[in-house]
């Protein structure tokens, strides 16, 4: 499990392709070691083979199948402590957990998620797609359509979960399921409004330095701000 680069304060590790499962499970083990101190902040990157995740509070009735017609398809179902609804991932997206300790950056949790979109909005201007947020629908979109969800917990003042961004993955498995429980929108990926094949490797380490940047950023900014008003919680996709 290499490292892309180390900055100060934040570990970027690439995980390859691992099960939904394997990967919450370090991130679990990840954030109990910010949360004692133990452990520096991490972006962990991974991509997930086939697989459906739900929210706390999901809706099945977003899964256009059942539970068993989605297994027997090899898609695995994955019910998690994230906000939001139902959303789908497999190879070619690039999937990013951040686990840090909001209060070492000086963020809110409102404000960290609109640093997530930032990031994400930033990284795709440097590939000349035009993206933006919706204020009714958390997210990264280009149009009507979604290219990166977002989904979040937040415990013990550490984050965990984090954004899947459309990439050059096939997006059929979208079309089994209400994504993000919004109907009439679509969704799309960096390949099919580029209409060439992005550089993985590349991308996550130019969104590693976005971020990092951003997170100095908001620290600087911040001193000048006052004080934070913390909540536990769920954020939405």
């Amino acid at each position: 499990m290499p490292d892309l680069r180390t900055p100060e304060e934040l570990a970027v590790i690439y995980g390859g392709t691992m099960p939904y499962g394997e990967a919450l499970a370090l991130q679990q083990r990840l954030h109990a070691q910010v949360v004692t101190g133990e452990g520096t902040h991490v972006l962990l990157f991974v991509e997930h083979p086939p697989t459906l995740t739900l929210g706390k509070h999901s809706d099945l009735a977003h899964l256009s199948f059942s539970e068993d017609h989605y297994r027997m398809q090899g898609v695995e179902l994955a019910h998690t402590d994230r906000g939001g609804q139902v959303t789908a991932h497999m190879p070619g997206q690039m999937v990013v957990y951040p686990i840090l300790k909001l209060s070492a950056y000086r963020l809110s949790p409102k404000r960290y998620v609109a640093l997530l979109e930032e990031g994400v909005i930033r990284l795709l201007a440097a590939y000349g797609i035009d993206a933006q947020r919706d204020s009714d629908h958390p997210g990264v979109w280009v149009g009507k359509d979604k290219i990166c969800a977002i989904g979040i917990r937040i415990k013990e003042r550490v984050t965990l979960h984090g954004i899947a961004l459309n990439v050059t993955n096939d997006l059929t498995l979208f079309e089994q399921i209400v994504p993000c429980g919004i109907t009439g929108r679509g969704v799309t990926s960096m390949a099919a409004l580029l209409k060439w094949t992005v550089d993985l490797e590349q991308l996550r380490l130019k969104f590693a330095s976005e971020f990092k940047s951003l997170l100095d950023a908001g620290i600087a900014a911040s001193r000048r701000s006052t004080p934070l008003q913390w909540q536990e919680g769920l954020s939405t996709i």
